[in-house]
């Protein structure tokens, strides 16, 4: 029986967890469906002992590596050897939630479909030693966790993965979001738990463990530059093939006024970052939102900022912000820094804490 869907695994030191991933693949109610490709990611590595290892119990194929790319070209190594008509993504230290969860999702696909969502939830090591899911299935989150993706799709329209390491699955999904804006294409969304997601992997580089309540904590360093690097190749990627689709403007604007959170919130989190945080909002202001502002009237902002502050007010209880939203626009418009000399005298004073961290990720802004 022919494969209905590829799950593509990005593997990086994952011996320890592989077994499981795959376990929870071999029990699906539709793996006679399935094929899996692993794409390793480690060149010490060699999973090659995997193919004989799963071998008549499971359709699996792996790809070698000689150089460390980072999960997104790992994702994409993976979509370019796809040769069925749907993709799912699932990282080496995570599981698929049920039995059913392949199955729910293929059995919910339509005539119009380009990609289906299913919940996923988030393992959560508290401090206290006990672990705890917690459900997503926000229709706009970032991730390509229990989502399954139309192949022909993404190679018709040239959407693929980069080569960032921080939210690069983010510049992944929001192509996919502003190339089906204004057309007959959907998503589905089914509230089917798919995907369990270990929020604490050992060799994450955007998320730093767990605060005293339980509550998530990300590298206020990558993830404002991954974020603003994704949205500005993602935005720019979409521009080009419809500039006058207004699904893009949208975009644009939301993700200006998510900077101004992203710096409130971190001058008071993790006020290191603060000025990295600045200077990511003034290279996406000049790099996207100055080409789309003329279009946008004061009363449109207003209403749009509202939206984002009801949706984001729960991250911003007590922070008193020292600085306004339009205030904010205003100074990063009139305070862009200008050349190579600016640029290497702001690398020099940065802590040395993001330094450290951008050499061993290999992202940065400047």
């Amino acid at each position: 029986m022919g494969a209905d869907l590829t799950i593509g695994i990005p593997a990086f030191k994952a011996d320890n967890t592989i077994d499981r991933c795959l376990s929870s693949i071999i029990t699906q109610t539709w793996v006679d469906k399935v094929e899996v490709i692993v794409a390793n990611d480690d060149p010490d590595a060699d999973i090659k002992w995997l193919e004989e290892s799963y071998d008549g119990l499971l359709k699996l194929k792996t790809l070698e590596t000689k150089v460390n790319t980072g999960p997104g070209l790992a994702r994409q190594r993976c979509l370019d050897a796809c040769q069925t008509p749907w993709i799912l993504f699932i990282d080496a230290d995570d599981i698929l939630a049920s039995p059913l969860a392949v199955e729910n999702l293929m059995t919910s696909i339509s005539s119009d479909s380009i990609e289906v969502q299913g919940a996923f939830l988030q393992e959560i090591k508290h401090p206290s030693g006990k672990t705890l899911l917690a459900p997503r299935n926000d229709v706009s989150h970032p991730w390509v966790f229990g989502r399954i993706y139309n192949v022909k799709f993404l190679k018709e329209n040239g959407i693929g993965f980069s080569e960032l390491r921080a939210m690069e699955d983010g510049e992944f999904n929001w192509k996919i979001r502003m190339t089906i804006d204004g057309t007959p294409f959907k998503i589905n969304v089914i509230n089917e738990p798919v995907y369990i997601w270990k929020e604490g992997s050992e060799h994450s580089i955007t998320r730093t463990g767990v605060d005293d309540k339980g509550i998530p904590q990300y590298n206020f360093d990558l993830c404002p530059i991954g974020s603003t690097i994704a949205s500005i190749n993602a935005a720019k990627f979409c521009k080009k093939k419809n500039p006058f689709n207004g699904g893009i403007t949208r975009f644009i604007v939301e993700m200006m006024i998510g900077q101004y959170f992203t710096y409130i919130e971190c001058k008071e989190k993790k006020p290191i970052f603060a000025d990295q945080c600045w200077f990511n909002a003034q290279r996406f202001y000049h790099e996207c939102y100055c080409e789309v502002e003329k279009d946008i009237t004061d009363d449109i902002l207003k209403t749009m900022y509202t939206a984002q502050y009801a949706a984001k007010s729960k991250d911003l209880i007590g922070i008193i912000p020292e600085i306004t939203f339009f205030d904010f626009i205003k100074q990063i418009a009139e305070d862009f820094y200008g050349g190579e000399e600016e640029l290497k005298s702001i690398r020099e004073n940065l802590p040395q804490e993001i330094i450290d961290n951008d050499i061993k990720t290999g992202v940065s802004i400047f």
